[in-house]
């Protein structure tokens, strides 16, 4: 069920696996690496026009699920939406959930619940791919969801 925000007027919704292919579609018109599986939770964000905006999904790893793909579309930048975003697929957020932000962008996910945290320890899936990651030049780090006190 879309929910509406209190400040604009847009509207945050899950897909399902069939519209899966419209976010795949949001991150290529705005040349996003992203890409969203069937199967792992995809979230968008619309806007009055009922275009999405806004993407986010969460990759279900075997032991663990990385939050990825968040992507906000350029002309929506500092208004808020990332934070919308965020803020509603937390109710999928659990003591498994990682993310790799870049790092200016540690404050934001810090107000959001998420700490950063070392390798050691972690399961195998998120220290993999964060290699990955940085072998790509990404200057980035690991969070782990602590939740919001």
């Amino acid at each position: 069920m879309p929910s509406q925000s209190a400040t604009d007027s847009f509207t945050t919704q899950w897909l399902s696996d069939v519209e899966m292919p419209l976010a795949n579609k949001f991150y290529r018109n705005h040349n996003f690496r992203g890409k969203a599986r069937r199967h792992d939770p995809c979230m968008v964000v619309r806007n009055e026009s009922n275009q999405i905006i806004a993407c986010g999904s969460l990759r279900k790893l075997t032991d663990s699920q990385l939050l990825t793909g968040v992507a906000v579309a350029e002309e929506h930048r500092g208004k808020g939406v990332a934070r919308l975003l965020l803020s509603h697929m937390n109710e999928a957020y659990d003591h498994s959930t990682f993310t790799f932000p870049y790092q200016h962008l540690i404050p934001f996910y810090q107000s959001l619940g998420y700490i950063v945290v070392e390798e050691a320890g972690l399961p195998s899936a998120i220290v993999d791919r964060f290699h990955t990651y940085q072998k790509q030049g990404r200057d980035i780090v690991i969070m782990h969801y602590a939740g919001l006190s």
